[in-house]
């Protein structure tokens, strides 16, 4: 297999009744681990990656990383971006190949938190990503 989209495998998994374990890894030990682990339990997997873990393992590497492994071991495997904070981020792993982000401007006043959702929203339409917002962080305690 190789990197896909969060989104297909997802519905696949809804429709088939079954759940897809994502992991959130911080270097590229990890992702070898959650992936041969996935492999072993026959699993689809989401790795997940905040800012920090893709400053310090390298994009480059992780989408590299991922892709062999999901083709060495036939694993569907999808990339997300987990609590990333800008658009120039976000767009520049989608077009690295990444589908599945998660825009975090929760530490924005209101107005400009929505304002980057929207941005991230234009650009997802745009682009097709899979993408979900943390509407916790607009609402408080509410979830939506």
């Amino acid at each position: 297999m190789f990197i896909i989209s969060s989104k297909n495998m997802l519905q696949k998994a809804q429709h088939a009744g079954y759940a897809v374990p994502a992991f959130n890894i911080h270097n590229l030990e990890t992702l070898q681990v959650v992936v041969e682990t996935a492999a072993e339990m026959r699993s689809p997997l989401i790795v997940a990656g905040t800012p920090g873990t893709f400053s310090y393992a390298g994009m480059g590497n992780i989408v590299a990383i991922a892709g062999d492994l999901a083709r060495e071991y036939n694993l569907p495997l999808a990339i997300h971006l987990d609590h990333h904070e800008s658009l120039a981020d976000i767009e520049s792993k989608v077009m690295a190949g990444i589908r599945s982000v998660m825009i975090d401007g929760s530490h924005f006043p209101f107005e400009e938190n929505v304002a980057l959702v929207k941005s991230v929203v234009d650009f997802a339409i745009a682009t097709t990503p899979a993408w979900r917002q943390n509407w916790a962080a607009l609402v408080g305690s509410k979830m939506i």
